[in-house]
C-alpha cells in the first residue's frame, strides 16, 4: 500500500511512500494530512498530477524547460507546475530576431516596422544619391552665374541640378516609398562637333610668258595667166615714137 503526498497550498503531487501503522490499531494505517490513498494518473513529459478537490488532475508541466517571454523574447526557465507557458506570458518558440514581436501567437515583424525600415532604407538611398549631386556641383554654383566654366563644366552643372530635383520629385510622390523610380545620372559629356573650316580663296597663278601672235601670211597678187598660144602677139607701141 502506497499513500500520494501533495502539496496542501496547489494540490501539486510531491511523493509516494508507505503509510505508518496505527500504534493503537495494527490494522489500521496512518494517513497524514495533504495525503491520499488515490493513485495519481499516469503523466506525460509536459503533464503532472495535481490534488484538487478530492480529485487527481494532470496540468501543464514545463519546468526546466527554456521558454523565451514574449515581450523580449528573453530566454527564462519555468519553475512551477500547473500553468502553461502562454499563461505565464512566455513561449517555447525562440525570437528570431530583435525585429519580431509576439502578435497573435507568433513571432512576427510588426507591419508598421516594415514600413519604417522600407522609408528609411529609401531615405538613405536618396541621401547617399543627393550628395553624390551635390559634390559634383560644390563650388560652381557662383562660377556658372559669373560664366567662368567652359561648355563642358556648364553642361555637368545643369545636368547635376536637373538631377537633384528630379531626385527631390521622386520623395514627394504619393507612391513613395512603395514605388520608386530612381532618375538617371547625367550622361558624360560629348562635345559639339567642329564647325568646319571653309576654304581659303585660291590665289590668281603667275601669268606665263605672252605668246606672240602668229601673223598670217601677205597674200600674194594673182600672177597673168598665161598667154593662149593661138593669139598672136599684139606689139606694143614706143611711147617715145
Amino acid at each position: 500500500m502506497l499513500i500520494h503526498h501533495y502539496s496542501p497550498s496547489t494540490g501539486e503531487y510531491l511523493s509516494s511512500s508507505q503509510p505508518d501503522a496505527d500504534p493503537r490499531n495494527p490494522e489500521r494505517w496512518l494517513i497524514p494530512a495533504s495525503a491520499t490513498l488515490d493513485a495519481p494518473p499516469a503523466r506525460t513529459p509536459t503533464t503532472w498530477p495535481f490534488y484538487r478537490n478530492d480529485v487527481w488532475t494532470l496540468l501543464p508541466d514545463f519546468r526546466g524547460r527554456i521558454c523565451y517571454r514574449t515581450d523580449t523574447g528573453e530566454p527564462v526557465e519555468i519553475a512551477t507546475a500547473g500553468k502553461t507557458p502562454d499563461e505565464l506570458g512566455l513561449t517555447t518558440e525562440p525570437r528570431p530576431s530583435p525585429r519580431h514581436a509576439w502578435l497573435d501567437g507568433a513571432w512576427t515583424v510588426p507591419p508598421e516596422l516594415l514600413e519604417r525600415e522600407k522609408r528609411d532604407a529609401a531615405m538613405a538611398e536618396f541621401e547617399q544619391r543627393l550628395e553624390t549631386a551635390r559634390k559634383a556641383n560644390a563650388g560652381k554654383a557662383d562660377a556658372y552665374a559669373a560664366g567662368l566654366l567652359d561648355d563642358e563644366g556648364v553642361y555637368y552643372f545643369k545636368a547635376w541640378s536637373a538631377y537633384q530635383m528630379a531626385l527631390v520629385r521622386v520623395i514627394q510622390a504619393d507612391t513613395f516609398p512603395d514605388a520608386i523610380a530612381w532618375p538617371a545620372t547625367p550622361a558624360p559629356y560629348v562635345p559639339p562637333p567642329p564647325t568646319p573650316v571653309p576654304p581659303a580663296p585660291s590665289e590668281p597663278s603667275e601669268p606665263s610668258e605672252p605668246i606672240e601672235p602668229i601673223e598670217p601670211p601677205a597674200p600674194t597678187e594673182p600672177s597673168s595667166p598665161p598667154a593662149d598660144p593661138a593669139t598672136p602677139a599684139v606689139p606694143v607701141a614706143d611711147s617715145a615714137a
